[in-house]
């Protein structure tokens, strides 16, 4: 390959690289407009494209028990060790009140984006889209069901 073709190929693939990742910045950048309990119209919208069965909610479970349990607890009642620091405490996954919308869609952008202004960090270099909707599958179980 010549050097030109490479420098072109290279500007090629950085220049349609730069939208896709100002865009996974944005939404690390949210901001909300009121405090209290919200919802995320947009993220309302994404449709969970794993099945909730047995296997998934196990799979979710492990994960959760690996990057989740430290903040939201064992049973995802805010109580892990960890988030005894944090000013906003972490959330009860297991009561009513979900904060950022009780969507598959609000949740599954909660823990890949995080949550500005808290303790919640986005897990999205961390675990795949699969593997996401995996942890939301078990936090559903865990919480109230979707309106």
């Amino acid at each position: 390959m010549s050097m030109s073709t490479r420098d072109a190929l290279l500007t090629f693939v950085l220049t349609a690289a730069l939208p896709i990742a100002l865009g996974a910045y944005g939404a690390q950048e949210h901001q909300h407009p009121q405090a209290g309990a919200h919802q995320h119209p947009e993220a309302a919208k994404l449709t969970n494209p794993v099945t909730a069965d047995a296997t998934s909610i196990a799979a979710g479970q492990k994960l959760f028990a690996q990057q989740c349990a430290g903040c939201h607890g064992d049973a995802g009642h805010g109580d892990g060790k960890m988030g005894a620091e944090l000013t906003p405490k972490p959330s009860n996954l297991s009561d009513a009140d979900w904060k950022h919308g009780a969507t598959d869609g609000e949740i599954f952008t909660v823990v890949r984006d995080g949550v500005k202004g808290t303790g919640m960090k986005g897990f999205n270099s961390k675990l795949t889209a699969h593997q996401l909707w995996d942890v939301v599958n078990y936090v559903r179980s865990l919480g109230p069901k979707a309106s």
